[in-house]
């Protein structure tokens, strides 16, 4: 009988938001100091608008491929670039974000790491799926926020509105 893989591994979510990259490089800081594995892990749905569940596997593969593209995006815009002294495995897979990233972070082993959009007006927190993931995990979860100087308003509107134009 084998026993369980114990190897320390820190799973995190990707995304271009401020908040995403800034746990993509606390993601790194800690499987550097933990020597741990570093499994970035974007996920995508496809709905089309004329007819649910006709993802053909010609769109399934373009959709694998584009998601692809947008992981090694987010390493250059975060840290210049896929880091060289961490063992990184790029993760992308059909499906809700949260659903994914808790189901991707299962052994005891395991540490996910999300982004943390800013706390509403009223304590709650915008992000659904790191509330999802706070909530559903069976392992830690670090949740870490943006940059204070990216927290002001005029900055989430620019990013906003430059997250709008640049896609």
């Amino acid at each position: 009988m084998s026993r369980p893989c114990t190897a320390p591994r820190i799973v995190v979510g990707v995304d271009r938001s401020f908040a995403g990259m800034q746990a993509l490089r606390r993601a790194v800081q800690l499987a550097r100091r933990e020597h741990a594995q570093l499994d970035a892990v974007r996920a995508w749905v496809f709905a089309p608008t004329w007819r649910p569940g006709t993802l053909t596997w010609r769109w399934q593969d373009e959709c694998d491929r584009a998601a692809q593209v947008y992981l090694k995006g987010v390493f250059d815009a975060a840290l210049g670039g896929l880091p060289r002294d961490v063992a990184v495995r790029l993760v992308v897979t059909q499906g809700y974000a949260g659903q994914v990233l808790v189901d991707h972070a299962h052994r005891d082993s395991d540490l996910l790491v999300v982004g943390s959009p800013e706390r509403g007006r009223f304590g709650s927190s915008h992000g659904h799926v790191t509330r999802y993931c706070v909530t559903r995990a069976a392992v830690p979860v670090v949740a870490v926020p943006a940059p204070s100087w990216a927290r002001a308003a005029a900055i989430r509107r620019f990013s906003r509105d430059l997250e709008r134009f640049s896609r």
